[in-house]
């Protein structure tokens, strides 16, 4: 045949199985299916990226206070740095998978315009498609490349982020092990029992602590708190705890390991500082502070029993004010129930209940806007190891808790009468410069009666000290009311209130209470000294009387005499 001009460079139109399309490549199946087959099979591999798990970190290391705990912890960074490797090895193989797809896509693009027609090449709409897929799989390639790449990086991310866990579990058996070898340490005993003599070296000298040690046992309140505190500093350790005992429900109780007396701990037997006064039920419950603090405190009224102790109080008299209805035991405004006046009372209380009942103070000094605050104002009590010094420090910052509606006597809602919210610093109140050296005298007051008559009571060989805070109110003459202690106050720290927290008041106290280099009091302001009686040591716990021997029976000879 002649020369038709439909013959490409590339070979002849026809074949034996018919006419090829015009981009068909040299050599080669027609390229619509495999167009088609690549784009299946990248479809495929999309959704099989759609089903593999995300790069996710989802265990981190935390702290541990056990040897169980720390180990359960490791094995479960090492499973998911395994599980992270599997994931991550997936998903680059579903990225080559793409970026294959990507390069064979390109190849079979420049083959089709490599193999153009003389004729189709004069054909603008086609050049242009062909332009236009040579384009977009060069594109697709460059996307898949880039993706690839990230996935790389991201991949690598993760596992460096799981090692980094890892090592940092590691590091932290590695000290228990060292802390756990310090033969320095000896066994918390009761007051009553004898000391144990140190242990000594192979000079016979006392075997000195590598480091200072502190254990979490689980007891709540601010313990962890104080350890995490202690932790920062250079020379602490985390001693592990153990369990110690459990009881008939089923609660269980902790200690540290080999119940070894320690540096901190919040069970205080085993911890040469302890978190909790001895004695502090007289400050805590409102009943008992009442004779603490004669005249600080508005008139108060106890009803016990559905009945008043004494005098009961006014009843048509006390309707200029609301009264407030307060469980004796519970703190934190959540037992607070506000009348019109006292004999209201009796339908909220129950029968078997002890209840203080207090009227609101007259002409409370309110904010700009007319709505009522109270003063959270911080208290730090630090008894020592001779069991008689005493020495008290309020807090020159605090807070203020402040209603969200304005105040009116008459306005009995919860939401208006009782402030539990602490809203905002107090260095900014106008008032404050006045209240609080008031506050603090009656705080030094009530404090010194407590020690002197015996109702904080020392311990010997032990250092003890709380964080607690004290509620007032101010008056528009400027007097100052004290309404109860807490002994167990908001406290927060910078990982939970970045911008407002008490950081720097927790920091203080502990500095105060094992002082070290890198310490400061801060704000702390020392509020005074003062001295209760000598506690006297426990007695050693009788001894049990030898029952006399058992009459022998008949059929046993009778020793001889």
């Amino acid at each position: 045949m002649a020369g038709n001009p439909q013959t490409s460079a590339c070979g002849n139109a026809s074949t034996l199985g018919g006419a090829q399309p015009p981009f068909a490549p040299r050599g080669r199946a027609p390229l619509a299916p495999a167009k088609a087959l690549a784009m299946d099979e990248t479809r495929a591999a999309g959704r099989e990226q759609r089903g593999v798990p995300t790069m996710d970190i989802f265990v981190q290391y935390e702290r541990s206070w056990s040897i169980q705990d720390a180990l359960d912890q490791h094995a479960a960074l090492a499973e998911q740095r395994e599980v992270l490797t599997e994931i991550g090895r997936n998903r680059l193989r579903v990225r080559q998978t793409q970026l294959s797809f990507g390069e064979l896509e390109v190849e079979e693009s420049l083959e089709a315009a490599r193999c153009l027609s003389t004729l189709d090449a004069g054909d603008t709409q086609k050049v242009m498609q062909l332009a236009g897929r040579v384009r977009a799989a060069v594109r697709d390639l460059r996307i898949a490349a880039r993706s690839k790449q990230q996935e790389q990086v991201i991949v690598n991310k993760h596992l460096t982020q799981a090692d980094v866990e890892i090592e940092k579990s590691r590091q932290e058996m590695t000290s228990m092990k060292e802390v756990i070898d310090d033969k320095s340490l000896t066994v918390a005993l009761d007051d009553s029992q004898p000391a144990v003599p140190k242990p000594l070296d192979t000079d016979g000298q006392p075997l000195q602590q590598r480091y200072r040690y502190c254990t979490n046992c689980k007891v709540g309140g601010h313990g962890q708190r104080f350890c995490e505190y202690f932790l920062e500093r250079p020379d602490w350790r985390v001693y592990p705890n153990q369990k110690w005992f459990e009881d008939e429900k089923g609660n269980e109780y902790h200690c540290p390991l080999g119940k070894k007396l320690v540096d901190f701990a919040d069970e205080s037997h085993f911890s040469r500082i302890a978190m909790y006064l001895k004695g502090r039920a007289w400050l805590e419950e409102k009943t008992k502070v009442l004779e603490l603090a004669p005249g600080k405190m508005p008139e108060t009224y106890i009803l016990e029993n559905g009945a008043w102790r004494g005098s009961p109080p006014p009843d048509l008299e006390a309707c200029d004010v609301p009264w407030f209805v307060k469980e004796a035991d519970r703190n934190w405004g959540t037992s607070v129930h506000v009348v019109a006046k006292p004999s209201d009372c009796f339908g909220l209380v129950k029968p078997e209940g002890v209840y203080v009942v207090q009227p609101h103070i007259k002409d409370p000094l309110l904010t700009d806007d007319g709505r009522k605050c109270h003063i959270k104002f911080y208290v730090f009590l630090l008894g020592f190891e001779d069991g008689v010094r005493w020495h008290l420090y309020t807090f020159q910052d605090g807070y203020l808790s402040i209603s969200p509606n304005k105040w009116s006597p008459t306005d009995l809602s919860k939401d208006t009468q009782v402030t539990i919210i602490r809203t905002e610093r107090i260095g900014g109140w106008k008032a404050w410069a006045d209240a609080y050296p008031k506050c603090k005298a009656v705080v030094a007051e009530v404090i010194e009666r407590a020690v002197t008559q015996g109702k904080l009571e020392g311990r010997l060989n032990k250092l003890q000290f709380e964080i607690f805070s004290a509620d007032f109110i101010v008056d528009t003459r400027g007097d100052v009311w004290l309404f109860e202690f807490n002994m167990s106050p908001v406290l927060k720290d910078p990982k939970d209130a970045p911008k407002v927290n008490d950081a720097d008041m927790v920091r203080g106290a502990l500095s105060i209470v094992a002082p070290w280099s890198g310490g400061s009091p801060g704000l702390w302001d020392f509020a005074g000294e003062f001295k209760g009686l000598k506690p006297q040591p426990k007695a050693p716990p009788a001894a049990k009387a030898t029952p006399p021997p058992a009459p022998a029976s008949p059929s046993e000879p009778v020793p001889a005499s």
